[in-house]
């Protein structure tokens, strides 16, 4: 909902946006993202997982590592490279990947507190329909920035809607217990109002 969805709504077809974003918004799909390599660290151009185009199907093969949510996923945005001899800022792109094709195998990473919120994907010769790539081919680096854009601008938004209801909580408490009368209190109040505000705007 945060990455994917928004990719496809901003770069995908209208096929793609009518496949794919319905079951988003309902809820009826999970989607992981398969971006980071074992060999690549924080460089994530550095990315080797192939995808070598056998006429409508793309054959991938490769790692991921730390997909959030794998075990449970329907879909995977997957950035591969598709162009091994261009610049590594070029020659990817970003297929969308069911996690039950054949090929795909999930290895749960468990955390030291425990939780297995994160696993490796390892991919041995799956095939990908063409048409599940979004963007042109080799174009999956500009596609990944407008993913990453919608990422980060509404990483805290489920955060900054909590804060916002404790403030209207408390206001509407300060109302019913008398103290909406003192100005230090409204005053403080207001300041918290206009910061979320403004959290609100960069999200």
């Amino acid at each position: 909902l945060l990455h994917a969805g928004p990719t496809v709504a901003a770069e995908g077809t209208a096929g793609q946006r009518a496949r794919w974003l319905p079951p988003v918004l309902r809820g009826d799909e999970i989607w992981c993202q398969g971006f980071s390599e074992p060999e690549a660290g924080s460089d994530l151009a550095a990315l080797r997982t192939r995808a070598v185009r056998d006429g409508d199907t793309y054959v991938v093969s490769g790692q991921k590592i730390w997909t959030s949510h794998a075990e449970v996923a329907d879909w995977c945005e997957l950035l591969v490279r598709t162009d091994p001899d261009a610049p590594k800022h070029r020659g990817i792109s970003w297929l969308a990947m069911p996690m039950d094709a054949p090929g795909v195998t999930v290895r749960p990473l468990r955390t030291p507190a425990g939780s297995t919120e994160f696993a490796e994907v390892f991919l041995d010769e799956v095939r990908v329909p063409a048409g599940n790539r979004v963007g042109a081919e080799n174009d999956g680096w500009r596609v990944t920035m407008v993913t990453l854009s919608f990422e980060r601008g509404t990483a805290f938004v489920g955060e900054v809607v909590a804060c916002r209801r404790t403030l209207d909580a408390l206001a509407a408490e300060a109302r019913r217990n008398g103290r909406w009368d003192d100005p230090v209190l409204r005053r403080r109040l207001g300041r918290l109002n206009a910061e979320f505000r403004a959290l609100w705007r960069l999200t």
